[in-house]
């Protein structure tokens, strides 16, 4: 924790979100980024076994797919099996939980890390972090479950009456329950604000909602994210590609996906004041002798 009062509380003036210098902080933190995306890896492909295991059991010696036929095959290995649909929804359901908890676990690690505090760099420190956070960190993400069951339901709306040309605003609409609890977490880890307390989300409701930049910010670098993965699944599909290029594209698009997910919390620790406290040097700090 790195400070012990709120900007919000103490009246402090917040810092703009800027997204160029938020994601410097990102990329000054490449050991961060290559373990995250390693994890995910490593996870991925753990998730991935059963499935597999599943759809080599049904289609027995004949696991070949001609090129032209790649998905209907994938169709018809569906329709016959639906031991093979169980098992690979049930391991889709345990990725978005496990995903959960991760985020959950790590988020106050990713938020002290990406201030830029030299202090709070060391391993155990960052542990530590996650051990403090860890209730406060369920709490307000609790708050944002159920904000953004509320939120989901106004983005609908633009897209029951307008179709498909309302897809760019419901994406600005849903971006916002997210951003809130960026900004929340931020509060609680970096600022001191109340932990517990419902009236430290309601003010990142507030603080969002008054930064209409950030908003859109937030927006463009989650629609990226999605559209990302998006192109590499149709790039995968429409070239045709082998197994192991398909693989380096997910691969590659799932990188992205950790830059962009840090790249949005980056954003809300540039505009905490906590956050550019942390990087100013310590005054005891040779950094401090050499400004001096």
């Amino acid at each position: 924790m790195l400070s012990t009062t709120s900007a919000s509380d103490s009246g402090t003036t917040e810092h703009p979100a800027r997204l160029l210098p938020a994601l410097g902080r990102v990329l000054r933190a490449p050991v961060l980024v290559l373990v995250l995306w390693l994890l995910q890896l490593f996870v991925a492909k753990l998730m991935a076994l059963a499935p597999r295991v599943a759809a080599s059991a049904s289609m027995g010696p004949w696991r070949w797919f001609v090129d032209d036929h790649r998905l209907r095959a994938i169709a018809e290995l569906f329709a016959d099996n639906p031991g093979v649909v169980a098992s690979l929804a049930f391991n889709t359901l345990a990725s978005a939980i496990l995903a959960v908890v991760f985020w959950l676990v790590a988020a106050p690690a990713l938020i002290v890390r990406l201030s830029g505090d030299r202090a709070q760099r060391g391993p155990s420190a960052l542990i530590g972090a996650c051990g403090r956070q860890l209730g406060p960190m369920i709490t307000q993400s609790a708050y944002g479950l159920l904000f953004r069951g509320l939120w989901t339901g106004l983005a609908l709306i633009p897209l029951t009456f307008l179709g498909p040309w309302a897809v760019p605003l419901a994406v600005v609409i849903a971006s916002f329950p997210v951003l809130v609890l960026d900004r929340a977490r931020v509060a609680v880890v970096l600022e001191g604000a109340r932990p517990y307390h419902p009236m430290t989300f309601l003010r990142a409701v507030g603080q969002i909602a008054r930064r209409p930049r950030w908003w859109l910010g937030g927006a463009v670098i989650d629609t990226l994210k999605i559209g990302i993965g998006v192109a590499a699944l149709g790039l995968v599909i429409s070239a045709k590609l082998d197994g192991s290029a398909g693989l380096w594209i997910a691969r590659g698009a799932g990188l992205v996906a950790v830059l962009a997910g840090m790249w949005r919390i980056a954003v809300a620790v540039e505009a905490s004041p906590a956050g550019h406290q942390a990087q100013q040097p310590r005054p005891d700090s040779p950094e401090a002798d050499a400004a001096s």
